[in-house]
This record gives C-alpha cells, sequence and structure tokens, in this order.
C-alpha cells in the first residue's frame, strides 16, 4: 500500500473458488487468480474505496466430483 496525504494506493490479490452445476447437469469448478488494484481517498476521517479495478490472471474450470465422507463406523482397537 501506498500512501499519499488523503489518498493511497494499494494491490490485493486472491484465489476465488465458484462451484456450480453446468447446463447438462454436471458438477463443476472455477478457479480463477485474480488481483484488485484498488484507489483510496479519506472523506471526514474515513477511508472509502475511490477506484477498483479487477485484474483476472488465470482461470480454470474443470469438473467437480464431491468425495465420500469418511467411513468413521469402524471399530478402534
Amino acid at each position: 500500500m501506498t500512501l499519499d496525504g488523503d489518498r493511497a494506493t494499494g494491490d490485493s490479490y486472491t484465489i476465488a473458488h465458484h462451484l456450480f452445476t453446468a447446463d447438462d447437469g454436471e458438477r463443476r469448478i472455477m478457479i480463477a487468480a485474480l488481483r484488485y488494484l484498488d484507489q483510496f481517498v479519506k472523506r471526514d476521517g474515513t477511508w472509502l474505496f475511490a477506484e477498483r479495478r479487477l485484474i483476472v490472471d488465470w482461470t480454470e474450470t474443470r469438473s467437480s466430483t464431491p468425495r465420500s465422507p469418511p467411513d468413521n463406523t469402524k471399530a478402534v482397537a
């Protein structure tokens, strides 16, 4: 983050995971690497977003099959 009086800029990075059901009924997952390039302004003592730009670095969509839950019914010796 860079601060300049009542203005500031900053970058944020994230990986987003979106599960969805496709039109064909298949469960899918879309994974995206994202960056936010933000500009902030301080007004009346409160920091506010002045501008937010979204950069998509990459995405991947693939089938997503849920895992079976672990079998917790086994006896412990």
